[in-house]
């Protein structure tokens, strides 16, 4: 491809993202389903780092029926976009939030007697018809409506003049623990048959996320929310079901600078790695400020899980580990990044790689849930980008007679 064009429009380092590959997932997720079934898209967090503007009108033209997000200033965004599809909102808003999300045709959930009434009295106050979705606590202890008081809730707003119920649902805790999901399962089963009994009709029954979608399709309903499974990656212990789905995802950066080191040389801050015998360094644009080289810190699950922790950071420590930061591609070779990762920039040892000069294009792996926001998104269809999203979040169409194919190579 035109480097020279990319670099103008995304500087020197850019995940890009395979459209083709994300509408393949959605597609491949979707024939799981009955044709009665809707699927919501999850793109919350940005479209878990995908960008959630563009991911969300490639999901769309896929075949999602609805979007999911958490925050306000999600949904607000795929407004100001011009995406006019049902955006769900996941969580509850404060009050002061209410008559912008109104106003903007998102739809709503209600997590509790308190939160609906304020809903109505937005919806009042706007003169905009409010779209909820009830939230009911089966064992996940986040937010939603005791189990109990569902029916009783969804009776009044009924009578409610500005406001739809359109929806009830809630979320599997524990999906690929089957006692653990039935559990959870009969607990709205209930919910929803007290409904019934009220003869309250709600047209869109969910509780099903990506895991719940692939080990329980009893589970299924009118609608499942699915995020992981979109962008190429399956659920911890959950079963395959046949899918086979396609990675969207790869960051890569141009060399800024090659220089040569004498052995015993300390490399990078602190002095931590001594290089041991004559070679050639690298450097790249890219640090921890973009996510490069870190890992989210959770509680392990069990004593296994502590243990596979310790092993991995203590291989990390002797420079030996497997992990995101640790080694680069480089025309098809890898090559080991070498001392401390800095805050933009990063050393890497390329004495076994001769031909390589300044400019060249290297590969690395950063998780995706630390990927910096601000680094641009390449948008590409079969490895020709056609849409670049910058540090500053404009969506700038690439000239696509002036670029040759090859961005992914």
């Amino acid at each position: 491809m035109d480097l020279a064009k990319l670099t103008e429009l995304a500087g020197p380092r850019w995940i890009t993202i395979e459209a083709t590959a994300l509408a393949h997932n959605l597609k491949a997720v979707k024939a799981l389903l009955a044709p009665s079934t809707r699927l919501l898209a999850v793109i919350k967090a940005d479209a878990y780092g995908a960008g959630a503007v563009e991911v969300a009108r490639i999901f769309l033209d896929a075949g999602a029926d609805y979007l999911g997000v958490t925050t306000l200033a999600e949904g607000l965004e795929l407004r100001r976009a011009g995406i006019a599809a049902p955006v769900l909102l996941m969580s509850p808003l404060l009050p002061e939030e209410l008559p912008a999300a109104i106003a903007a045709g998102l739809t709503l959930t209600v997590s509790s007697r308190s939160g609906a009434e304020a809903i109505a009295a937005a919806a009042a106050a706007t003169g905009h018809r409010a779209r909820v979705h009830l939230k009911v606590e089966t064992g996940l202890q986040r937010t939603g409506l005791e189990a109990a008081a569902v029916a009783p809730l969804a009776r009044e707003i009924l009578n409610w003049p500005g406001v739809e119920l359109e929806g009830v649902y809630s979320h599997l805790a524990e999906a690929a623990r089957p006692a653990a999901a039935r559990r959870q399962m009969a607990c709205f089963q209930q919910v929803l048959a007290e409904l019934e009994e009220e003869h309250i009709a709600i047209p869109l029954r969910h509780i099903c996320n990506s895991t719940g979608l692939l080990t329980h399709p009893e589970m299924h309903l009118d609608m499942v929310r699915t995020g992981t499974l979109l962008y190429g990656q399956f659920p911890y212990q959950a079963p395959r079901r046949g899918l086979a789905l396609k990675d969207p995802w790869q960051f890569k950066a141009r060399i800024l600078f090659i220089h040569d080191v004498a052995a015993g040389t300390p490399v990078g801050y602190g002095g931590d790695y001594v290089v041991k015998k004559a070679t050639r360094l690298a450097v790249i644009p890219v640090g921890y400020a973009d996510g490069f080289a870190l890992t989210a810190v959770v509680r392990p699950k069990n004593l296994n899980d502590l243990a596979r922790y310790l092993v991995k950071t203590f291989l990390a420590y002797l420079g030996r580990g497997g992990g995101e930061g640790t080694t680069v591609i480089i025309g098809g070779r890898t090559a080991p990044v070498v001392g401390r990762v800095g805050m933009q920039l990063s050393m890497v040892d390329v004495g076994h790689l001769p031909e390589v000069e300044v400019g060249q294009i290297v590969t690395l792996d950063i998780r995706r849930p630390t990927a910096s926001s601000r680094l641009p998104r390449v948008y590409c269809r079969e490895g020709h980008p056609y849409l670049v999203r910058t540090t500053t979040g404009e969506l700038l169409p690439v000239d696509a007679p002036h670029l040759s194919p090859g961005v992914n190579s």
